[in-house]
Order: structure tokens, then C-alpha cells, then sequence
């Protein structure tokens, strides 16, 4: 769906291959996640403690531990860094100008669709109108015609035939 829009600057992977990726199907790595908070051995949601009982998964060397990402989750006090705090604010800027781009393109293309919209409904109401003038125009002439033909004494049967006569002669003429 992305690539319908084009390239935005929101640089994600492509959630298919990106779901499972570093998994090895080992229990191994299970292990050192948990389920809740463990402030006694310094992780935090998910993530277990540095060997020292600090939070170094903040640091460079708990990035390498867990497969190169470095988790959003505060030390032992609650406090964020500086450097995580500033690459979280500049993944939202990015997300927040990909989402105002995708909400640009949408407000253009729903007032086109309004422009287009109101084009159409013209022209049907032009075509209405253009419609309803044939229709009188053929209802006076043929109204003039059945006058013509009982004042000339012939019937509606001949004149049948004749008009029959004069489509065969054209399609004949037309085919062959």
C-alpha cells in the first residue's frame, strides 16, 4: 500500500519480513525477556538487566545485545536520555510528515472527486435538458406528420411501407 503513494520519508520495512527477524527457534533468547518490570535487575518492560545491574540497555553495548535496536524504556528512575528522547522526537517528526503528506494527497484527491462530481451532475443536467427539447421537437413533428398524412388522404399503412422501402434501399446501399 505503501508504494502507492510513493516514496515517503517514513523508511519502514516491510512488516512480512521484518516480523520474525533474529528469531531462531531456540529457547535460548526467551530467556532473557520478562513479562513485567524488573527494576532489581535494572531492565526494563521485556528487556532483562546488564551483567553490572545498570541499565546499560540504553547504551551502545545493550543495542548490540538485542539485535542493534535500542529500546525506548527509562532507567532505574524513570528518566529518559537525552540521545533516546531526541531519536523518538525525530521518528515522530518523520511520522508526522508522512501522515500530514498522506492527508494532503487526500484532501486533493476528495476535492477533485468533489470537482468531478459537480462536473458530471452538470453535465447530466445538461444532457436532461437537451433530451426533454428532442423529445418535443420529435413529438411536434411527428404530430405534423399524422396531420400531413390524413389531409393527403393516404393511409398510415402505405406510408409505413414507403418509409420501410427507403430504410431497405439505404441498408442495401450500405452493405453492398
Amino acid at each position: 500500500m505503501a508504494q502507492r503513494f510513493g516514496s515517503g520519508s517514513l523508511h519502514q520495512r516491510d512488516p512480512r519480513s521484518a516480523l520474525f527477524e533474529g528469531y531462531t527457534g531456540d529457547g535460548s533468547r526467551r530467556q532473557q525477556y520478562s513479562a513485567s518490570p524488573s527494576p532489581s535487575v535494572g531492565g526494563g518492560y521485556g528487556y532483562a538487566g546488564s551483567a553490572n545491574g545498570g541499565s546499560s540497555h540504553l547504551g551502545v553495548d545493550g543495542a548490540s545485545r538485542q539485535g542493534g535496536y535500542r529500546p525506548a524504556t527509562p532507567n532505574r528512575r524513570g528518566q529518559y536520555s537525552d540521545a533516546v528522547l531526541a531519536e523518538l522526537e525525530s521518528q515522530n517528526d518523520a511520522h508526522v510528515e508522512g501522515i500530514l503528506g498522506k492527508v494532503r494527497t487526500l484532501k486533493d484527491m476528495t476535492v477533485a472527486i468533489g470537482d468531478e462530481i459537480r462536473e458530471s451532475s452538470a453535465l447530466a443536467e445538461k444532457m436532461n435538458d437537451t433530451f426533454d427539447q428532442t423529445r418535443v421537437r420529435l413529438r411536434g413533428t411527428m404530430n405534423r406528420m399524422l396531420v400531413m398524412a390524413e389531409r393527403s388522404g393516404i393511409s398510415w399503412k402505405v406510408w409505413l411501407a414507403f418509409f420501410a422501402a427507403v430504410i431497405l434501399l439505404f441498408t442495401y446501399v450500405w452493405l453492398f
